[in-house]
């Protein structure tokens, strides 16, 4: 009789980077995020033909040597899943600009200061410039993310950063949860049990960014989760009015209630591979 399979750990260590196990390939899981999509699709973005683009974020635990009984599922074959039932996206891959070192040792997230590459990405896709002249900020708070503590190895803290200049220091957030005007960036939150909520003000429901200094005076709606705090503020150099909607908090039929499209919008799903590999959260 063989012996039972060790339980995985949730976490675990590879080369000083901690990852999570939660991103392995989940059919069940994409086709219920297919579903979602598809639903915001036919309520609302009919109309957008043409520049409705998605894009999936690599799970850190796709760059360290895997652990026995854990594979993570890669960026690839989580959006093949979802292209194979969306034809109405156009598919902007990030993955290969991308590396283990752009993500942080201590927290699932990708860190700010290295995704300027990505962005630019992105902007070439959507047919928008992006020069990516920022200013680096560092926090002098050590940074401990998320899986602090649920390592048997001790794990060397990060540093928060992020990026400014002209153009982002002009731009205002609108919370339509608390109905206040808000900033780019909380620099209260470095001090709190969720630091990486220094960007864009953490889980929100729905943001409006405005950047009275863009390039274009285009509209954008970013369909994301938690690793888009720090992607889109960079976005907001390529777009007047940038619309951050999150459908585990903001469920997709009352979306209608708080912004209407024209048409005209470019939108993008950017989502990470653990959201789309547990998308149940998706509402």
């Amino acid at each position: 009789e063989a012996p039972p399979a060790a339980a995985l750990p949730d976490v675990y260590v590879s080369g000083g980077y901690a990852v999570s196990t939660e991103a392995a390939y989940d059919q069940r899981s994409l086709d219920y995020a297919a579903r979602k999509l598809q639903q915001l699709y036919d309520s609302y973005l009919t109309g957008n033909d043409g520049h409705i683009y998605l894009s999936v974020i690599p799970d850190k635990g796709s760059f360290v040597p895997a652990i026995e009984g854990y594979t993570p599922a890669s960026a690839q074959e989580t959006a093949d899943a979802l292209l194979a039932q969306m034809d109405f996206v156009r598919y902007v891959d990030i993955a290969p600009g991308l590396t283990l070192e752009d993500y942080y040792r201590t927290d699932p997230h990708w860190r700010q200061e290295c995704l300027v590459p990505t962005a630019q990405t992105l902007a070439q896709a959507m047919d928008v410039p992006l020069t990516g002249d920022f200013q680096e900020n560092a926090v002098d708070t050590p940074f401990f993310g998320s899986y602090t503590g649920k390592t048997e190895e001790p794990l060397t803290a990060d540093t928060l950063r992020y990026l400014t200049g002209e153009t982002l220091d002009a731009c205002t957030v609108y919370d339509y949860e608390t109905e206040a005007q808000e900033s780019l960036y909380d620099l209260s939150a470095v001090d709190t049990k969720t630091p990486y909520d220094l960007y864009l003000q953490g889980s929100k429901s729905l943001l409006r960014i405005d950047s009275p200094l863009s390039a274009t005076d285009k509209t954008l709606v970013v369909f994301r989760d938690s690793f888009g705090s720090s992607l889109i503020p960079l976005l907001a150099e390529s777009y007047r009015t940038i619309y951050a909607v999150d459908i585990r908090y903001l469920p997709s039929q009352l979306l209608g209630r708080y912004l209407t499209f024209d048409g005209s919008e470019d939108v993008l799903f950017l989502y990470s591979v653990m959201v789309l590999q547990n998308s149940l959260t998706m509402k």
